[in-house]
């Protein structure tokens, strides 16, 4: 082909940040591209910290690598607002996210809900390194469009592979893979059961049961089609909602319960 008449490469949004706190100490802080990081005065138990993508979305071919290290000390990690997915017309897109908590650490990964559109392509990986002594709570939503809006997603590529370690050793993996045609398959009994918003709550900690026996209550009273797995100092919670508001408002009770503490700030804005 004529380079004259070639078609330009479309521009890519590329971000990559990392932060590593250790006691009251900032001992990391490293930003670049679309991806930047925020750090508001709060009066929490938590020290909170705040991701933006400047870039208002992701779309095929970006790249985005997060990295979120907490050592002896406590860690509220979400993002500004809710992630956009949207349609690519070229390779999927890459998200890499690396967690680590330390030296007796209390980290929570807590970005709020991420929006898949029509034609969207997104590959993710989330790894989380901890120690025994060493606390963890993530949350990762996943809502099928803007309800509101009335809109579907018929074909999508969006994985989703997670790996936890616990002193070195793997002690929970998933993945999600909603590829292709997906609007029988999310409609399909066995996959999401005509679910607009699905939902992955883990908390590892030693006092996991503990935290099993607070959510009862609330697992009961939720609009949503919710359930709940214990074992090995771990809780696992997966929420299913034809109703992403309803749905919204369950994980904020499950979260709030879990953390008793409230919700991060920007989650209220």
């Amino acid at each position: 082909m004529d380079g004259q008449n070639a078609s330009p490469e479309l521009q890519r949004a590329i971000g990559s940040l990392s932060f590593h706190c250790s006691g009251d100490k900032i001992k990391k802080l490293y930003q670049s591209g679309s991806a930047k990081l925020m750090l508001p005065k709060t009066y929490g138990e938590m020290k909170e910290v705040v991701l933006l993508n400047t870039s208002g979305g992701i779309t095929g071919g970006d790249q985005f690598d997060v990295t979120m290290e907490a050592a002896d000390c406590a860690i509220l990690a979400t993002t500004q607002t809710a992630e956009r997915l949207y349609r690519s017309n070229t390779k999927p897109a890459k998200i890499n996210i690396m967690l680590k908590a330390t030296k007796g650490a209390i980290l929570h990964w807590l970005p709020q809900e991420t929006i898949v559109f029509d034609g969207a392509e997104v590959d993710r990986t989330i790894r989380l390194d901890m120690t025994l002594d060493s606390t963890c709570l993530l949350a990762e939503t996943i809502i099928l469009g803007r309800q509101a809006m009335g809109e579907e997603i018929k074909d999508c590529h969006f994985t989703d592979q997670w790996r936890l370690y616990r002193d070195r050793k793997l002690f929970h993996a998933e993945a999600l893979r909603i590829i292709g045609d997906v609007k029988d398959q999310i409609a399909a009994k066995a996959g999401g059961n005509n679910a607009r918003l699905l939902s992955t709550i883990i908390y590892a900690g030693k006092d996991a049961e503990e935290k099993k026996e607070v959510i009862k209550p609330w697992l009961e009273k939720a609009s949503s089609c919710t359930a709940a797995s214990f074992w090995d100092d771990r809780l696992v919670i997966r929420i299913l909602s034809t109703h992403a508001q309803s749905g919204r408002s369950d994980i904020n009770h499950l979260l709030t319960a879990i953390r008793n503490q409230p919700l991060p700030r920007v989650w209220q804005t």
